[in-house]
């Protein structure tokens, strides 16, 4: 089996784009640059092996390929969004919990979510 290896915040602009339909907005609401959210969709068109995105001056709209893609993506991102969340139930305090990240987004992104 080969693996696919993306970042959840790849997936999440991907999303983010085929919603707001416009890599200006997408970048300011994920707090990104264009050019880093270009590469951010590059780098998963690259690990997926196609286009995702039809780009136009004034418009962003999901390929076939990224039509396909976006009802997974969607699914994974709330499933990991939603187990992360059951963390905040007091019930369920009291586990360990381990994560990887890049230094500077322990620094900036990590507390905020914890």
């Amino acid at each position: 089996m080969t693996r696919i290896n993306c970042e959840i915040l790849d997936l999440r602009a991907f999303l983010v784009v085929v919603e707001l339909g416009s890599f200006h907005r997408t970048a300011q609401a994920l707090n990104l640059s264009q050019p880093a959210l270009s590469r951010r969709i590059q780098k998963l068109e690259a690990a997926i092996g196609g286009p995702l995105l039809e780009r136009t001056t004034r418009h962003v709209a999901p390929t076939a390929m990224g039509q396909e893609l976006l009802p997974l993506v969607r699914r994974m991102l709330e499933e990991f969004d939603g187990s992360l969340f059951t963390f905040r139930d007091p019930q369920r305090r009291g586990g360990i919990v381990s994560m990887a990240c890049l230094p500077t987004a322990a620094f900036y992104f990590l507390p905020e979510v914890i």
